[in-house]
């Protein structure tokens, strides 16, 4: 009898086994620019099963059939991946890609020279900051999302309304894109970019070498473009649904994201939230220095093989957005309505006339309010108010083609313009009782409008072995017009001006690249700068209609080491910009401009990334700069002191903890509109643990509390104490 049972138990199982039956999957392992990974080794735990790509990245794997899978895939030069996967995704052929360890080791296309082009080939120095990273700092805005790219410093007084500065330049002189439309601003800093709501980014590139060759007036400094997320190369739909929240100021961020393909029509669609009070430094609340922002993004592709064609929407609604500065006690001052309106379309046709022609229109109109109360105890004695409103526009019409194997020639025209831009105030001042005493009313300029039209062709020879060499030239004609404090008369300003780029790298070693270039670059004042006098978010500020242009001599080198554990790369510049725009303070709270005879500015900047050991890497960036005037040796504005990051980050599986540290000297040679201050360090502490579909992200900033200053800036506030930001996010596909 036991003989038969145990003999219709192994029937029983020899039929389950037979019947469950195997299923084979195949794919392939790629980098994310789409170079074959071998070596990397796919496995499948739970029916303990592995295999290794082959030399083109080429797997197989007999499973036994079921109907999900989950497959990890490691080698030692990228972070691992791990999939699940349904009955009909593992019935196709599959493509997984790897993130590298050194994200520089990969030859991504990136459009610092205006159109796309390996990054290790680019003769200019550039960071790159993917979504991953992004999403796991959960910065607010773009300032804080850059705060640890070499050589980006932020600038003003504090709080949401920061506005990046690359090497000692800003203020307009860093051209802000959204996917290549050009962003201006009325905040007397220049464009911060702040309605893009990060979690919207597939990246950011930033290019810190002068680029007014390529782009026009605003470019001196160099560009941050950021880049919004497109539609999933597969067909399907997928989402992303995402909270944090933040100790210091009760920050509640809160998003929802939506992205589709079928065939060659993909969307994007999404809704990003943030509302946050006032922060704490380690003394006391920073007042005015709460924000809130929300934003609608939408696009539409067409992707073929002939042409691409993109139309997105961005609008963005922020409210009350604190400035805070020295005197908010007595004399808060907010933005309480700022309006952005982005619509762009972009259309490339991939082969035509044997080239690429792709033509790039947008529009933004928008507005910027700016109040200020003065008050005695708890009394109001005067309330300003101030709003400027404009349209913003662009076009872009370029073609490319390669002539021959190793020669590509650009050629194209742009417009950039404002119009319809008008400044007005209106201010009440009360008596003790509260009772109107005086009524102001007053339009600082109307009718404002600006145009910067160029032509630029540019070229780029890579038929010498190891050796890149680029250039190009541009003419841009200038104009702008106001009818300053509402006159019937127009103020008219019209100028051209010639810029070129002349760069060549050179490979040594499959590993070491040099670079140098040297470019001419300009920048023309913005309609604020010669038209607009009145309230602002730091006090009242005096126009100056004859300021001339701002014209550059720049010259720019760097040396890389790119391998597969190791990143260093070392970089030297000198600027000299004659008619340097600086921002004098002539009163309590009063400021105006001028130009400097001649600005020079040099420095150097280090970085490093290397993994010793698997899970384990160590980072760190270093800045020093000068800045002087190169007649009278006094020092300029907006030069930081030298500053350094140091870090070190360790994974576990799911697991990944991060703790980094900034140390910046003293600042004992303020410009001529800064304060001298202390030198600070200050630690931050990263953790995230991902268990998807469920990502879950912790920032612990400035751990020791430090108190400091971390800006020259005479209205700059305390930085936030201790704090803790805690993200979720939710994917699902």
């Amino acid at each position: 009898m036991k003989k038969s049972i145990f003999g219709l138990v192994l029937l029983v199982l020899a039929i389950v086994v037979w019947g469950a039956g195997t299923l084979e999957v195949k794919g392939r392992v790629v980098s994310i620019d789409g170079r074959p990974v071998a070596g990397a080794v796919i496995s499948v735990r739970s029916a303990n099963a592995s295999a290794v790509t082959d030399a083109e990245g080429g797997f197989a794997l007999t499973l036994p059939d079921g109907d999900r899978i989950r497959l990890t895939v490691t080698h030692p030069d990228y972070f691992a991946e791990e999939l699940s996967l349904s009955a009909k995704e593992i019935s196709q052929s599959l493509i997984v890609q790897l993130t590298p360890l050194i994200r520089q080791t990969v030859e991504v296309s990136v459009t610092a020279l205006r159109y796309p082009e390996p990054s290790t080939k680019i003769p200019a120095a550039q960071t790159i900051i993917p979504s991953e990273l992004l999403e796991e700092r959960l910065a607010p805005n773009i300032t804080e999302a850059l705060a640890f790219t070499p050589g980006v410093t932020p600038l003003g007084s504090g709080g949401f309304s920061l506005v990046p500065s690359i090497r000692g330049l800003a203020r307009r002189r860093i051209l802000v894109l959204v996917d290549n439309a050009r962003i201006a601003s009325d905040r007397r800093t220049g464009p911060n970019a702040s309605f893009v709501n990060p979690e919207d980014l597939d990246r950011i590139e930033v290019l810190r070498s002068p680029s007014s060759m390529f782009y026009g007036s605003d470019a001196i400094g160099g560009v941050v473009n950021l880049f919004t997320k497109n539609p999933p190369s597969g067909d399907g739909i997928s989402g992303r649904l995402h909270a944090g929240y933040g100790t210091n100021n009760a920050e509640k961020a809160y998003g929802l994201s939506l992205a589709g393909r079928k065939g060659t029509w993909g969307f994007y669609l999404s809704y990003q939230g943030l509302d946050a009070d006032n922060y704490h430094s380690p003394q006391a609340e920073v007042l005015q220095s709460q924000y809130s922002q929300s934003g609608l993004l939408g696009k539409i592709v067409y992707d073929a093989d002939a042409r691409r064609v993109s139309l997105s929407f961005l609008g963005s609604r922020g409210t009350d957005i604190g400035k805070p500065n020295r005197t908010s006690a007595t004399k808060p001052t907010w933005y309480p309505h700022e309006n952005d309106n982005l619509v762009q379309l972009a259309w490339t046709e991939k082969s035509m006339a044997g080239g690429e022609l792709a033509v790039h229109a947008y529009a933004n109109p928008n507005f910027l309010e700016t109040r200020t109360k003065t008050l005695s105890g708890t009394a109001v004695t005067k309330d300003s108010f101030s709003r400027t409103e404009s349209a913003e526009y662009g076009v872009q019409v370029s073609f490319a083609r390669m002539l021959g194997a190793s020669f590509r020639l650009t050629a194209g025209a742009d417009l950039f313009g404002r119009a319809g831009v008008k400044a007005t105030l209106h201010e009440i001042s009360f008596d003790a009782s509260g009772n109107v005493t005086k009524i102001y009313d007053e339009t600082a300029y109307d009718r404002g409008r600006s145009t910067d039209a160029g032509v630029f062709i540019s070229a780029d020879f890579s038929g010498v072995p190891n050796l890149d060499l680029v250039g190009g030239l541009r003419w841009d004609s200038l104009s702008q017009s106001a009818h300053a404090g509402g006159g019937t008369e127009a103020m008219d300003k019209r100028d051209d001006a010639v810029t070129g780029f002349l760069a060549a790298s050179y490979r040594f070693t499959p590993s070491l690249m040099l670079f140098a270039n040297a470019a001419r670059a300009y920048r023309t004042p913005g309609l604020g700068e010669r038209f607009y006098s009145g309230i602002t978010g730091r006090g009242f500020i005096i126009a100056q209609p004859n300021l001339a242009n701002e014209r550059s001599l720049n010259w720019d080198s760097g040396l890389k080491w790119i391998s597969p554990r190791l990143y260093a790369a070392a970089y030297g510049f000198i600027y000299t910009v004659d008619g340097l725009i600086d921002r004098y303070q002539v009163g309590p709270s009063i400021y105006t401009y001028g130009n400097v005879d001649k600005g020079r500015i040099k420095g150097v900047e280090l970085e490093a990334e290397v993994y010793p050991l698997s899970g384990w890497k160590l980072f760190g960036t270093f800045a020093a700069l000068q800045g002087e005037s190169a007649t009278t040796g006094a020092p300029i504005n907006d030069i930081p002191p030298l500053r350094a990051v140091i870090g070190t980050r360790l994974w576990w599986g799911k697991f990944s903890a991060e703790l980094s540290g900034v140390f910046q000297t003293a600042k004992d040679d303020p410009g001529p509109a800064e304060i001298s201050i202390s030198a600070c360090r200050v630690f931050q502490l990263k953790a995230n643990y991902f268990l998807h579909p469920v990502n879950i992200y912790f920032v612990l900033g400035n751990i020791f509390d430090a108190n400091y200053l971390g800006r020259p800036d005479p209205e700059a506030m305390e930085e936030p104490r201790r704090g803790l930001r805690i993200g979720l996010s939710y994917s699902f596909r």
